[in-house]
């Protein structure tokens, strides 16, 4: 898996941070988006392309820390991206350890957070989610519910409304793992709500996921699954 497949950035700038993923930290040059893209981006390569520096997570955030001098909630979210590169290579273990060293950083709250670590709302937010969908890789279902509801409950929807229907919709796939089908399709028309149709690439992809996974549940017979299909395939198509 890749920084452009998980959101991080585009092919282009993986390419880049593969070359030199610390890059990323020491230019601050950047806007606040594209700043917390590189950084996120350049840990989760550096643990996925398992570099000497990063030979596992702890040594990713030593070595950031160092370079970027970032506090604790911001080393939360880069350990969190370690564990999902970790989990993206089936690499089980080295993910449980980062989630639990993601869980313990991002309780520190005594120093301030940069506007890039906070640029898609409260960090305990976004670490969250992004343990859900490392959860979500390792197919544990249920732990991984109970992280985007907290993801969910700590955003304000009309402030973040596209991360709000993002994350609704990988709650619904949660639920949908464990065979909790209408649930599911309640929650996935909710996330349709939030995301504001198919303008970008994020929500074209959960479009199409929920567009795939409905056409089934229509065949089976499953409750509100077929306007569901339709109403995704109709957003695919504006």
């Amino acid at each position: 898996m890749t920084v452009a497949e998980i959101g991080l950035g585009s092919a282009a700038e993986g390419a880049a941070l593969e070359a030199d993923p610390l890059a990323a930290v020491a230019d601050l040059g950047r806007s606040v988006m594209q700043h917390r893209r590189a950084f996120l981006g350049a840990a989760f390569t550096a643990a996925a392309v398992g570099l000497p520096l990063a030979y596992d997570h702890e040594a990713v955030a030593a070595t950031f820390r160092a370079v970027g001098k970032i506090d604790r909630q911001t080393e939360a979210l880069l350990l969190v991206t370690c564990a999902r590169a970790y989990g993206a290579n089936g690499q089980g273990a080295r993910a449980a350890r980062a989630l639990l060293a993601a869980e313990d950083a991002v309780t520190d709250t005594r120093e301030a957070v940069p506007a890039y670590a906070a640029a898609s709302g409260p960090v305990t937010a976004t670490v969250a989610s992004h343990i859900g969908k490392t959860l979500t890789l390792l197919k544990d279902h249920t732990a991984a519910e109970r992280h985007y509801r907290r993801s969910l409950a700590g955003r304000t929807p009309d402030t973040y409304q596209l991360k709000h229907g993002l994350t609704m919709a990988d709650l619904g796939r949660s639920v949908a793992g464990q065979h909790r089908y209408e649930e599911a399709v309640g929650l996935w028309a909710k996330a349709l709500d939030f995301m504001g149709g198919a303008a970008s690439d994020r929500n074209r992809k959960a479009l199409r996921g929920i567009q795939s996974v409905t056409a089934g549940y229509r065949k089976r017979g499953v409750s509100g699954a077929a306007g569901l299909n339709q109403r995704a395939t109709e957003l695919l198509s504006t």
